[in-house]
């Protein structure tokens, strides 16, 4: 009434509701409009006014609003059980893979190795339903949250090309990728979602091709926003045009023996669909049947000023058809993991490989191994009874001297957005979903140990970059080089140049040990990467001034590092922008 009032003082309109009772005291909903009328001198001559009965789609508003609240209710517990489910899944999955895993690596007869191959797949095509499960729900859940990072344009486009190598050769078909040189080499946007697009197009071109090739084109698309394209075309079996009506929905396959034929869920194509919209775009089809078809889609990715240019040509690499298994015996590990399978297993795989194994069974005994024995890895399950995989990192973290500092990886069937951040937030160093690869598990222990830092007795004196014994280990070099294939190598070392630069100019920046050791600890990393011997020692002993609270000795150190950065990459046998 008082806004009703006002507009009338005001000489206002208004447009409002407001509970009313009829003469018999029903209780409606009146809406009304008021409007003034002047006259041709401007005089007010009165007000007209209209008004309704809209009870009744007041209660139709209601019951949409209640209905709406109730479905986004049942989606977000649909969620939840699908992602219990997911875990209760995982868990023993990962037994039966890693149990299998271990069985192909025993003297076996043709018929046994076929059992056991057919069996490792099946695990490998429920894991991937799975996954896709998960996918969609937190899709249409609202809970898939895309990251905003810069990335190297080609990186997405390598790693589909060299997980699909192996499947590619196998059937004799060519694989690979174009991008055009006028596209940045640095991105913004989602790796992560953008790479699982193309690996599910791409999957799909080598599933239906079974002569000529697969190839990955990156290319800019019309417009003025920056928007690049990227298409998959094969010379596959193609794709009638009433199935390309529903192709994207959900478990549409092409045809009614698709699944039984070539495998698959049905959802991988609903799943890109909806991924692409996320990221700003539409994914179209142009398919002619016995020929081939092209799946594209274009998406805003801004680009990183400065940033190079992405090569032109991509292959699968050559190591990509046979992985290979890193050494082992360097190191002592505890496994906390109270699944006896997955004890079985994991600890099975890391001995075989050469490292010494301790078994905790729950957090409270990691935490007691932890600090009555030195471990250079902790593989902690996160859900284990008594004390769970965070209590248990934040009880090591809290003990004093190397203890507190040992790496901490988790291992998890938990697959849910945030699973990783909130590992890494509880003070893990990492995080493995389960059922994890055999591969994937030594690589993790493996580049863990070799980040480490050395523990010296004592810290070594500041010298001179000269004084150092070798610029370059050319043994790493030359296994770099071939395990990146030919004429990859000069493009990486340039990247690893200008990320070191933008590091040094970071630590010149600063005096905070916190950051400098931050920043010491990835040079020495990239560095021992690249077999830059000298500037890896350096950003070593750096790294342990920090550790050790040393200001003055880190500050030294710190600033011997520019000179030391230039002479390492001038000694470098290959030209940045050359061959490899």
């Amino acid at each position: 009434m008082h806004a009703i009032r006002r507009a009338i003082a005001e000489r206002h309109p208004l447009d409002i509701e407001l509970v009313n009772y009829k003469r018999d005291g029903t209780r409606f909903v009146n809406e009304l409009h008021i409007s003034p009328v002047f006259g041709p001198d401007g005089a007010l001559l009165h007000f007209f006014g209209i008004q309704h009965d809209v009870t009744a789609r007041e209660k139709l508003a209601r019951a949409n609003q209640r209905a709406r609240r109730q479905a986004e209710k049942s989606s977000a517990e649909k969620s939840d059980f699908l992602a219990f489910m997911s875990h209760e899944i995982r868990t023993p999955m990962n037994g039966v893979m890693g149990t299998v895993s271990l069985l192909l690596d025993t003297a076996l007869d043709a018929e046994q190795r076929a059992y056991a191959e057919t069996a490792r797949r099946c695990g490998e095509t429920l894991l991937s339903t799975v996954n896709e499960m998960l996918d969609l729900s937190r899709i249409e859940a609202g809970r898939l949250s895309l990251e905003t990072i810069p990335f190297d344009l080609a990186k997405p486009v390598t790693e589909v090309l060299d997980l699909l190598g192996p499947a590619a050769a196998e059937k004799g078909i060519r694989l690979s990728a174009s991008i055009d040189p006028t596209l940045p080499a640095r991105v913004v946007g989602d790796p992560q979602r953008l790479r699982q697009v193309l690996l599910n197009l791409a999957d799909n071109a080598v599933k239906f091709t079974s002569s000529g090739g697969v190839g990955l084109r990156v290319e800019r698309a019309e417009g003025e926003e920056p928007r690049i394209r990227f298409a998959v075309a094969d010379t596959g079996i193609g794709i009638p045009p009433e199935v390309q009506r529903r192709l994207f929905q959900r478990f549409a396959q092409g045809a009614s023996d698709t699944a039984r034929r070539f495998g698959g869920s049905g959802l991988g194509l609903m799943i890109c669909r909806r991924l692409v919209g996320l990221m700003g775009g539409k994914v179209g089809l142009v398919s002619t049947p016995g020929k081939g078809s092209v799946f594209a889609f274009d998406i805003p990715l801004a680009p990183v000023a400065e940033s190079g240019r992405p090569p032109a040509t991509l292959l699968p690499t050559p190591e990509a058809v046979a992985a290979r298994v890193p050494p082992g015996a360097r190191g002592r590990i505890l496994l906390a993991e109270d699944g006896e399978a997955n004890q079985l297993v994991a600890a099975a795989i890391l001995r075989k490989a050469g490292y010494a194994v301790d078994l905790a069974r729950d957090g409270e005994e990691a935490v007691g191994a932890a600090r009555t024995a030195a471990y250079d890895v902790v593989l902690m399950d996160v859900r284990m009874p008594r004390m769970d995989g965070y209590a248990a990192t934040a009880a090591i973290r809290a003990m004093t001297g190397a203890a507190g500092r040992v790496p901490i990886l988790a291992m998890t069937a938990s697959a849910m957005a945030g699973d990783r951040e909130k590992c890494l937030a509880a003070g893990m160093d990492g995080h493995l979903p389960k059922p994890m690869d055999r591969a994937v598990l030594l690589r993790a222990v493996a580049d863990v140990l070799d980040a480490r830092p050395r523990r010296p007795r004592a810290l070594p004196p500041v010298e001179e970059p000269h004084a150092v014994p070798s610029l370059l280990d050319h043994t790493t070099l030359e296994e770099l080089r071939s395990a990146v294939g030919p004429g990859r190598l000069p493009r990486l070392i340039g990247v690893f140049a200008e990320e070191t630069r933008a590091r040094l100019a970071r630590l010149a920046a600063t005096t905070d040990l916190m950051a400098i050791e931050e920043e010491a600890h990835g040079l020495k990393s990239a560095a021992g990467t690249f077999g830059a011997a000298a500037l890896r020692e350096t950003a070593a002993a750096l790294e342990a001034a920090c550790v050790a609270g040393e200001s003055r000795t880190a500050l030294a150190l710190r600033d011997t590092l520019p000179g030391l950065v230039e002479r390492s990459l001038a000694a470098y046998p290959v030209r940045l922008s050359g061959g490899g």
